[in-house]
């Protein structure tokens, strides 16, 4: 077997056996006759024994075929939750628009002056993603962005509004659950 991955070669010693990054449904396959290719890994007419040692694989960038890239450390960043808000998520969502991206401290001013009920918990939820940034990763919050911030469905409330004749009409009492994510402005 010749086992062509996108990271890893398999050594001539270990050609029985199938490289561990192929799926288990292409295993059960490669005892049928005929050659298969998935994912690039391709499987030859011979019987493949499954229960051979494990496979000596050897990745390309620690072979020296490809240099490894340091990968850039991401930044670090807090969230915090709010959960079970009476008010629909649209009215949350419409406020969350105009902060995304933007610094902590203009976050906060937008919302100060902004004239919607739903800016209220935002702020709560804003302070405290700031407030955990500062506390546990020792953030400046000078230097904070508003990286995410969504708001999705709770739980809805019906309830029963009495109408003439003896009728009553459904109402739908929505809640939505906060989340807001700040994390260190990355300077380019």
């Amino acid at each position: 077997m010749q086992a062509k991955c996108s990271c890893h070669t398999t050594s001539a010693a270990a050609r029985q056996v199938l490289c561990r990054s192929a799926p288990s449904s292409l295993k059960r396959s490669a005892d049928l006759a005929g050659a298969q290719a998935f994912r690039g890994v391709t499987i030859n007419q011979q019987r493949i024994a499954w229960r051979a040692a494990p496979t000596l694989t050897v990745c390309k960038a620690a072979a020296g075929t490809k240099p490894a890239k340091a990968a850039k450390p991401a930044p670090k960043s807090a969230i915090a939750h709010l959960r079970f808000i009476r008010g629909s998520p649209s009215k949350v969502r419409r406020v969350l628009d105009q902060i995304r991206g933007r610094s902590y401290e203009d976050a906060l001013m937008i919302l100060e002056y902004t004239p919607y009920r739903a800016c209220e918990p935002i702020i709560k939820t804003l302070v405290s993603a700031g407030a955990n940034a500062k506390e546990n990763l020792g953030l400046k919050k000078v230097k904070l962005v508003v990286s995410e911030c969504y708001c999705n469905e709770g739980p809805i409330l019906k309830r029963i509004k009495t109408r003439a004749k003896g009728r009553a009409d459904r109402i739908a009492k929505l809640t939505n659950h906060l989340s807001i994510r700040v994390q260190e402005r990355v300077e380019a």
